[in-house]
């Protein structure tokens, strides 16, 4: 029989709609959890709704743009009409764009910064009322490996990126005393939709699918970090680079 760590918790999940954030939704509600699907868009929150539903599980789709306060006040209030309480964030969601920094327009910049680092920052401040009222919460903040491994054409995203740990060290230490668990992961590369697609068909390249981090494996450290079994990891940033970082 699976395992049901989230049995009666809410979990918020950013950047829901597909790849990353899709698979943690299937996976929490497999567990239990009433899963907040939010995204921009609708439909594609829709398909993944239907799927958990399908398979007995609760889904609730919330579109909106995090980067902008308003949306995430009514993302919130939504939230707790239909379900009272929050229990577990998990900031997902993220924009990329590859170009030099000499080259960057102040709009890809903007972008990356506002989705990434400030839609982090107000998903976070959304929920914290309630975590800190009930005296439980988990956070998983998702961070990227360049924002510690540099690579050219990341400059944007990897200072939202690096930005996000920045955050998540502060607020651990402001709020674990009210027993919330703040944790981030440095993901390395993923055999995602996303990453197959920038890749092209070239055998070499895509060669290297197979030892690329997998989705399931990271599925399985968030649903860790959001779980009660890591309740003594405050504050950590951790590495999850898989074979190839």
């Amino acid at each position: 029989m699976k395992e049901m760590r989230f049995n009666g918790k809410v979990v918020i999940i950013t950047g829901a709609g597909q790849g990353l954030g899709a698979a943690y939704a299937v996976d929490f509600a497999a567990e239990g959890a009433s899963v907040v699907l939010v995204g921009r868009t609708e439909s594609k929150l829709e398909k993944v709704a239907a799927g958990i539903q399908s398979a007995g599980g609760t889904a609730m789709v919330c579109p909106a743009d995090i980067a902008r306060e308003d949306q995430v006040a009514d993302l919130m209030e939504k939230v707790m009409v239909r379900f009272g309480t929050v229990d577990v964030l998990i900031n997902n969601a993220a924009a990329h764009k590859s170009v030099a920094l000499a080259e960057t327009s102040k709009e890809d910049w903007d972008r990356q910064i506002d989705i990434n680092l400030t839609g982090t920052f107000l998903c976070t401040r959304a929920v914290l009322p309630e975590m800190i009222k009930k005296r439980y919460g988990k956070i998983v903040n998702i961070s990227s490996s360049a924002a510690k491994l540099f690579f050219p054409g990341f400059g944007a995203y990897s200072a939202s990126k690096a930005g996000i740990v920045g955050l998540t060290h502060t607020l651990s230490e402001e709020v674990k005393q009210h027993n919330i668990n703040v944790n981030a992961l440095y993901l390395g590369m993923i055999n995602t939709e996303n990453t197959r697609a920038r890749m092209g068909k070239d055998p070499a390249v895509t060669s290297q699918l197979e030892e690329m981090l997998q989705v399931e494996e990271v599925s399985k450290v968030v649903l860790f970090f959001a779980s009660d079994d890591s309740s003594a990891i405050m504050g950590a940033a951790v590495d999850v680079f898989g074979k190839k970082a």
